[in-house]
């Protein structure tokens, strides 16, 4: 849409915050007979949801209190009731099988067939990116690890820099990079509280708060389960990767194999249909976006699909064969301007080889400041 050119990546072409509008290849008499029918069985499967999430609290937050004087019986037991309650989180929503593949550009001996069985386990670290809330569900329901969020400062002096027709190029794609607030660390969110920040844009705190991390480094150490991160720091519409929020993933943060695998996992949903509306949620409004789009669909019992591709561990960036400098090199733009931070470096690097995962593009130009500036102009606009 030409109204939202001033978040068109400049180097894609790609606009990663708009939300997927289905096709409308049906007649709108058909859908407006079905349209009884799917609110009824939106709101039916929104009750059951809202019940699964009580089951969830009850059970996780609730009833595995009483084992935490026991560690190890603690985690079994709290993994096991978060993966029945996640499950049936994602059967309800029309996921009944979900595809999973391993990627690997190495071939041979050292390809994919050599690790087929380990999974993340305590110290490891989850890289993912972020579309939806069905997202949080399927890693809570694999792995069931402690979701850390990066949060920021909210000291920055914005920058003003135009974009579009405005900076007199005549060009309504070009964009200027807007400047991040300093990170401040990474803070443990609970599942629920994490399905309900689906959209929205990283916190920003004038004080650090308690419980935060100030480096995943510390958080893998401390934390008794894997630790999954979503870098971008918030959702876009699945057409590209956006870009890392910085400060995020330094080189001390990632370690060697002593200190935990790193795994590089990319969550694709597939494309919308006439019936079945885009599960990637963009826009804060994950409440709204489950029960009038993702389960709002002619049939009780939709089916729908999501295929998880994960990076090979040795081509992971905790493997000693991971350089980053030779992966920026071979990768579109070279180094650009990260060659300057060893952090920029790590953290481009890494976004690289998970936008190759997920066979995607990257928008280096949209990140969650410029979302920010795009939710500003959607509200008034709507």
């Amino acid at each position: 849409m030409e109204k939202y050119s001033k978040w068109r990546d400049p180097g894609t072409g790609i606009q990663p915050f708009l939300p997927i509008v289905p096709p409308r290849t049906v007649s709108p008499i058909f859908v407006a007979i079905l349209g009884p029918f799917s609110l009824v069985h939106s709101i039916a499967r929104t009750i059951l949801l809202g019940a699964t999430a009580l089951l969830h609290v009850i059970l996780v937050d609730g009833l595995c209190l009483l084992l935490i004087p026991v560690p190890p019986i603690y985690r079994l037991v709290s993994s096991a009731f978060t993966a029945f309650t996640c499950r049936l989180a994602l059967a309800l929503m029309g996921y009944w099988w979900i595809t999973t593949d391993i990627y690997s550009p190495k071939r041979g001996k050292n390809g994919v067939s050599q690790i087929s069985t380990i999974s993340p386990r305590k110290g490891d670290l989850i890289i993912s990116n972020w579309t939806s809330y069905v997202d949080v569900l399927y890693l809570a329901f694999r792995h069931n690890p402690t979701f850390l969020l990066p949060i920021f400062s909210p000291d920055i002096s914005t920058s003003t820099a135009k974009t579009g027709r405005h900076t007199g190029t005549g060009s309504a794609s070009i964009n200027s990079t807007l400047s991040q607030p300093p990170l401040l660390g990474y803070q443990p969110i609970s599942i629920i509280s994490l399905l309900a920040k689906t959209g929205s844009l990283p916190d920003t705190f004038d004080v650090p708060p308690k419980g935060m991390y100030k480096t995943l480094r510390e958080a893998r150490r401390k934390e008794g389960r894997p630790i999954a991160l979503f870098p971008e720091g918030t959702t876009g519409n699945g057409r590209a990767l956006l870009r890392f929020a910085e400060g995020t993933i330094a080189q001390s943060d990632i370690g060697g194999d002593d200190e935990g695998l790193v795994w590089i996992k990319f969550i694709r949903h597939t494309p919308p249909t006439p019936f079945a509306a885009s599960a990637t949620c963009p826009l804060p409004q994950p409440l709204k976006h489950l029960t009038f789009s993702l389960l709002y669909t002619p049939t009780p019992i939709p089916s729908r699909s999501v295929h998880i591709r994960t990076l090979h561990p040795s081509a992971s960036p905790s493997s000693p064969s991971f350089l980053p400098s030779e992966i920026l090199n071979n990768a579109p733009g070279g180094l650009d301007n990260a060659a300057k931070d060893p952090n920029s470096v790590w953290r481009e690097a890494t976004a690289t080889v998970l936008a190759e995962t997920g066979r995607v593009r990257r928008t280096k130009g949209m990140g969650w400041v410029e979302k920010g500036g795009f939710l500003d102009y959607w509200g008034k606009r709507k």
